[in-house]
Order: structure tokens, then C-alpha cells, then sequence
């Protein structure tokens, strides 16, 4: 079951939060058609998304866009309602396109010239977008570097996301831990202290299966404020799919309908189909 976990530590002023998105992220990249690295650069942005959302309110929606020009292309990632989704542009480039020399393979994946947002929509009419610019392309470290910009938070973010040998998901889980306000610096001091470095703090939650468990060796007296159960699921519907359609422009739209067409609009992250028929295109002109 994927699932996440939030807890804080009032003695060491810390607020953590471990999510688990191995069964959907399973169903993402079967959808996506990700190769190895497209699927870990993608699990990872949705996990930091997903890691970052854990602070918004009930039915509001956090959406990341990485833009790194690297050869996977743009990234997007959401978080509403316990629900996450995914795309990637260029799932599956051939993997010789990498080169030693350039970096890791991740970071050749994601690309380091372009930007990191972060958009916050909470039913207003604007959301609240903010953006960096990538720093590594690493993800765990640009969005640390996010919050640390953007929100003036001292945070720890780490993702990792395994594959079995068939390419499939094995674990896909992540960590946040964010300092509060008002810490001393005993406070970071313990942090790094328990949590060592980041391999192990990676390692150790890959093989951990009690993650309440993994937050109150971190901290002794973590109080777990809530846990809930994750889910891939897609928002696309056909009257979204109509309001984009719109965008075409009053000229397009009456040329579709005057010849009869069927216009095909597939959605990026699910896939699904939606056919929209002349009579819907009548109802779009004015």
C-alpha cells in the first residue's frame, strides 16, 4: 500500500514526513513507457513533489515543473487529494545518448540549465508559483535549494527510487525534515548526527517496512500527526479536455466543425483518449 506518514518532535523542533509511492509509480511508468533512467528521474520528482505537498491544505494541488534541458525533457509532477501523477517528455531516449564525461547519468537525464517550480493552487484564482534554477540536477539537492530559497526553510529531502531487474518498481519511498522555528543549533546538531549521510538515510529506508518506526529512531519522542494511503489517479476529464480545445482559437475550432472532424486529444499522463465529436466543437463557438 502506498502510503504517507507526518510526525514532529517538539524537544528537537523538527516536523518529518515519509512518503511510499511504489505501486503507483509502478503504474506511472508502464503508462509513460520509461526507460531505467526516465523512471528513476521521474519517481523522484514525484516523490519530492509529493514530500513538499504534505503542507497544503485538504483539495488544494501542488504541481512541479523541472525544465533542465537534459534528454528526458520537461518533468511535471502533482499532488492533490492523497492522489499523485506524472509525466515525463522523453521517457525512452536511447540510453547511449549518456556520457561519462558529462556527469552522472541522472543529472544528464534532468539537465542543469533550466528551472525548478513549485505551484501551489489552493482553489483561488491565481496559484502561487514560485521558481530556482537548477543547481545539480540531481533533484533531491534542487529541491532542497528550492525550499531553502523560495520558503526560507532549512530542510533535508532525500528520494531514492530501486528497480528489479525487469525494470520494474521495487521501492520507490522519500524523507523530508524540516527544522522549525525557533531551533537551536543542537538541534541540527543532533539531525546530523542521527541521520548520518544521505546513502545511509537512503539505504535504511529502502529496507525499512515500519516507517513510524524509522521516524522515532530519528527522533524518541516523535508524535505521528496522521498517515494516509496514496494513490496514482489521474484529474484529466473531457471538460478539461474542452477548455483546452478552446485555446485553439475560434478560427480552428469552426474549421474542425465545418469539416466534420473528430479531434483526438490524448492525455500525457494517463493516456487516455478523448474524442471530441462536431456537435461538442458547436458548443465552443460563439
Amino acid at each position: 500500500m502506498d502510503m504517507e506518514i507526518r510526525a514532529i518532535s517538539d524537544s528537537k523542533s523538527v516536523k518529518m514526513a515519509i512518503i511510499d509511492i511504489s505501486e503507483s509509480l509502478n503504474e506511472i511508468i508502464k503508462l509513460q513507457k520509461t526507460n531505467p533512467l526516465t523512471t528513476v528521474a521521474l519517481g523522484r520528482t514525484i516523490l519530492a513533489n509529493g514530500l513538499l505537498s504534505l503542507s497544503i491544505k485538504d483539495g488544494s494541488k501542488m504541481t512541479t515543473n523541472i525544465s533542465g534541458m537534459g534528454l528526458g525533457g520537461s518533468i511535471i509532477a502533482e499532488f492533490q487529494n492523497n492522489a499523485v501523477r506524472g509525466y515525463i517528455e522523453n521517457p525512452n531516449f536511447k540510453i547511449e545518448e549518456i556520457d561519462e564525461a558529462e556527469g552522472s547519468a541522472l543529472s544528464q537525464v534532468v539537465g542543469k540549465n533550466g528551472y525548478l517550480q513549485v505551484s501551489r493552487d489552493n482553489g483561488t484564482k491565481e496559484p502561487y508559483t514560485s521558481r530556482v534554477e537548477l543547481i545539480s540536477g540531481e533533484i533531491n539537492m534542487d529541491f532542497m535549494y528550492y525550499l531553502q530559497q523560495s520558503d526560507q526553510v532549512n530542510s533535508l529531502i532525500t528520494t531514492t527510487v530501486e528497480l528489479e531487474d525487469n525494470g520494474e518498481i521495487k521501492k520507490a519511498c522519500g524523507i523530508i525534515i524540516q527544522l522549525l522555528p525557533g531551533y537551536k543549533e543542537e538541534d541540527i546538531d543532533f539531525i546530523e548526527e542521527k541521520i548520518g549521510s544521505l546513502e545511509h538515510l537512503k539505504s535504511t529506508l529502502v529496507s525499512s517496512t515500519n516507517y513510524e518506526s524509522l521516524l522515532k529512531d530519528i527522533c524518541d519522542d516523535a508524535k505521528i500527526l496522521g498517515v494516509n494511503e496514496l494513490r496514482f489517479e489521474c484529474t484529466c476529464t473531457e471538460e478539461k479536455v474542452m477548455d483546452s480545445i478552446k485555446m485553439l482559437g475560434q478560427e480552428e475550432i469552426q474549421k474542425a466543425y465545418s469539416d466534420g472532424e473528430v479531434v483526438e486529444v490524448i492525455c500525457d499522463f494517463c493516456k487516455k483518449q478523448y474524442n471530441i465529436k462536431p456537435e461538442q466543437l458547436k458548443t465552443l463557438l460563439n
